[in-house]
């Protein structure tokens, strides 16, 4: 299937999944949503319905097992939405214009990433500087086979008895499901690939770009219930969801943060609306955001109990100067504030276990809260949220040239004075603000002290960049329709200036994404596809080797689960490149009952080493291949090679000062084996003398015989070269020889 096929695909079905799960909620927001505003906050909706539906099933059976319940679930939201919506024409239907504007945020946010993920000819993951995605895909790939209890029981064996795992991906999954930490997209996603057929990793990407997308149609829907009018800014708003700090987000794999942030501005609305109007519909819309941010985000949800007490407060004093009794305040107030706490334990206690149980571990072990290298100045903090400046290049006030000085320092004070205008006309202007002020004040208070999460105050602070989008809207669009001459080219500037200033820095970030991010190699998927289906084992060789292997390994492992399960083998004796941190969580590790020495296939990065191997399926630098000897040799540390997209060569080069070590596999009764290796030379070079070991230059090539030592049916064999002076030595050549070892 065609890229950009596989990838609309997938995205249009996640969409589509979330738009008909969430239509029945939407259909029951207050009468001061217009239909547009209700199509865009359906897909977030759906989102949280469908979290708390597959959260409690997952607790009990796998995703395998519970994906149907989507069915009906769909079905019966999308019947409901139609049958109110019919009964209530007051709310109208969507015009052409906003379908205009719902398909141009929809070009804005998902296009340019989707375009990326193209020309680099895959359908993802990406990674551009962290790699949490490796966890994400493990979880909801494991999640497929196990429950959360069933996994939390594999754990507690473990353990027991340390008795290792022999599937690594059930492995990661069970340490997330016994710690109790967040479950984020895991159940719904996971359920959504079982309903489609399709596998984690095939889809993480795409379905993290619908994701950034609900939360653009979040904010556009923010605006438009705020202006109370289809206004041009609301789809503005939504697509700085596509911006420099949402995108750095996505290539970072920051699932978890990006389903927070799309939820947080619907919520407090939605929060506001309740305190107006504290009718049932209204309350329960509040648990079921709230619920959800339990079950992906539970440290945002003190910020936002503490706006809604304050907004309760106001409420309250507003009503006893009205002349209200202290019993009807209580019937008013206090009475629907419990009934959403109550709610919210209600729609998802899965989620509200595993947290209150997370967070009593972390509190009574000690846990040790990150604390992040990077500091973060007051003065690059506009910049930053305001999407004028990219998080990895934070300049301070006054350097670099023009663009440096406006970009991070004077355009945002310009956007914070619209912000200004917004909440001055805006009581849920002020609201918001208030929401930002206290995230700012939290994560003062996370960076201040030296026993707190410096980690938490960063994600604090990200909540103030969907407030400021949704209120720079609401202030643009104030000017705009002000009966001033003056105020409305001052909003038509301020427009000019943000999609000129944000869409400057997003088009520089991307380029360097595109550039510089590690990009999932459609080749492994390629070759898999011709693995045979006689359930013989197939190894992974080399993965290990890339300088993105803290991203490579893990994920080809869990793709290769997902095409073979219980077939998979890999070597975890090096940890280059963070190899093994999201397979071992860290550890390098001899082989155990992961690694099959009985491998009949292998997939591999060392496609141009020629072996005594058949050759199933090559795609450039990586291939398939087939064992036709009992003995084989496949390295497990002291080579590097290129990341497949820029070499195709498939031939690795000796790690400089580190021995080569490789394990001789298979069963034989010959009393002598050996790996035969053969190097290509860059200059003529003396190997040191080393027991075991024969060696002979002729003209360039190295030949080295090495004598393998231990037991069958994993023998081990170690080479030390000497560090070359220029180039680089090139391993070219590797099979088993028993008996006499020629040079």
């Amino acid at each position: 299937m065609h890229i950009w096929t596989e990838l609309a695909t997938s995205e249009a079905a996640l969409l589509t999944i979330l738009l008909l799960i969430g239509a029945g909620p939407a259909a029951l927001l207050p009468a001061r949503f217009d239909a547009a505003a209700r199509i865009a906050l359906a897909p977030i909706l759906g989102f949280c319905l469908g979290t708390c539906v597959t959260t409690t099933a997952l607790e009990f059976v796998p995703a395998g097992s519970s994906y149907p319940l989507l069915i009906p679930l769909a079905l019966a939201s999308a019947a409901f939405a139609a049958r109110r919506t019919l009964r209530s024409p007051k709310h109208g239907w969507p015009s052409l214009r906003d379908a205009a504007q719902i398909l141009v945020l929809c070009v804005v946010v998902a296009g340019p990433l989707t375009y990326v993920l193209h020309e680099r000819h895959t359908v993802g993951p990406a990674a551009y500087y962290f790699t949490d995605v490796d966890n994400y895909v493990a979880t909801q790939e494991a999640a497929a086979t196990t429950s959360l209890r069933d996994a939390r029981a594999d754990w507690k064996q473990y353990a027991r008895t340390g008795t290792r795992f022999a599937d690594l991906t059930q492995f990661i999954y069970a340490f997330f499901a016994d710690f109790g930490s967040n479950l984020d997209a895991t159940p719904l996603h996971a359920n959504v690939n079982q309903l489609l057929g399709l596998a984690s990793i095939d889809t993480f990407a795409p379905f993290l770009i619908v994701l950034l997308l609900a939360g653009g149609l979040g904010a556009f829907a923010a605006v438009r219930r705020i202006a109370g009018t289809p206004t041009w800014t609301a789809p503005l708003a939504g697509a700085l969801f596509g911006g420099p700090l949402l995108l750095e987000l996505w290539f970072d794999s920051y699932q978890a943060a990006i389903i927070a942030l799309a939820l947080l501005v619907p919520t407090v609305l939605l929060g506001a609306e309740a305190v107006r109007g504290p009718r049932l519909t209204n309350l329960a819309l509040v648990a079921l955001m709230l619920a959800v941010f339990v079950t992906v985000y539970p440290l945002y949800v003190p910020p936002l109990v503490a706006i809604g007490a304050a907004a309760v407060a106001w409420r309250a004093v507003v009503q006893r100067r009205a002349g209200a009794s202290p019993g009807a305040l209580a019937r008013s107030l206090v009475l629907p504030a419990l009934a959403v706490a109550v709610m919210t334990a209600a729609f998802d206690p899965v989620a509200l276990v595993r947290t209150v149980g997370y967070y009593h571990r972390v509190l009574t072990a000690g846990f040790p809260f990150p604390r992040v290298g990077y500091v973060l100045p007051p003065e690059v903090l506009p910049g930053w949220l305001l999407q004028t400046q990219e998080f990895w290049f934070l300049t301070p006030i006054g350097t670099g040239d023009l663009r440096q000085v406006l970009l991070p320092t004077l355009i945002p004070f310009v956007f914070l004075a619209f912000v200004a205008v917004a909440v001055r006309r805006h009581r849920i202007g002020l609201a918001l603000l208030g929401l930002a002020a206290i995230f700012g004040l939290a994560a003062h208070l996370s960076y201040a002290s030296e026993d707190a999460c410096t980690y938490c105050a960063q994600r604090y602070l990200l909540a103030l960049a969907p407030i400021f989008a949704v209120l720079l809207a609401v202030g643009l669009w104030q000017s705009l329709r002000s009966p001033s001459r003056v105020w409305q080219v001052v909003g038509i500037g301020g427009v000019l200036l943000v999609v000129a200033a944000v869409g400057q820095r997003t088009r520089v970030e991307l380029e360097r994404f595109a550039d510089r991010s590690f990009f999932f190699d459609s080749a492994n998927r390629s070759a898999l596809e011709e693995l045979p289906r006689d359930g013989r084992p197939v190894h992974l060789e080399g993965y290990w080797a890339s300088p993105s292997a803290q991203a490579e390994q893990p994920l080809t492992y869990h793709l290769a689960t997902d095409r073979a399960p219980g077939r998979v083998s890999i070597s975890l004796g090096t940890s280059y490149s963070n190899a093994t941190q999201y397979l071992t969580l860290g550890p390098e590790l001899a082989p155990g009952p992961e690694f099959r020495s009985d491998y009949r296939y292998l997939l591999t990065r060392f496609s141009g080493v020629a072996t005594d191997r058949r050759v199933v399926a090559r795609r450039g630098a990586v291939s398939l291949m087939e064992r036709t000897r009992p003995l084989d040799v496949t390295p497990y540390t002291g080579l590097n090679i290129n990341l497949a997209r820029l070499d195709a060569s498939g031939i690795p080069w000796v790690r400089p000062g580190a021995p080569l070590r490789l394990h001789v596999v298979g069963k034989s009764s010959a009393r002598r084996v050996w790996a035969r290796l053969t190097f290509r030379l860059p200059q003529a070079l003396t190997l040191p003398a080393q027991r075991g070991v024969r060696a002979r230059d002729r003209r360039g090539t190295l030949t080295v015989c090495v004598r393998a030592t231990g037991r069958a049916p994993i023998r081990d064999a170690a080479l030390q070269l000497p560090a070359p002076t220029v180039d680089v030595i090139r391993l070219t050549g590797m099979r088993a020889v028993t008996g006499r070892c020629e040079v």
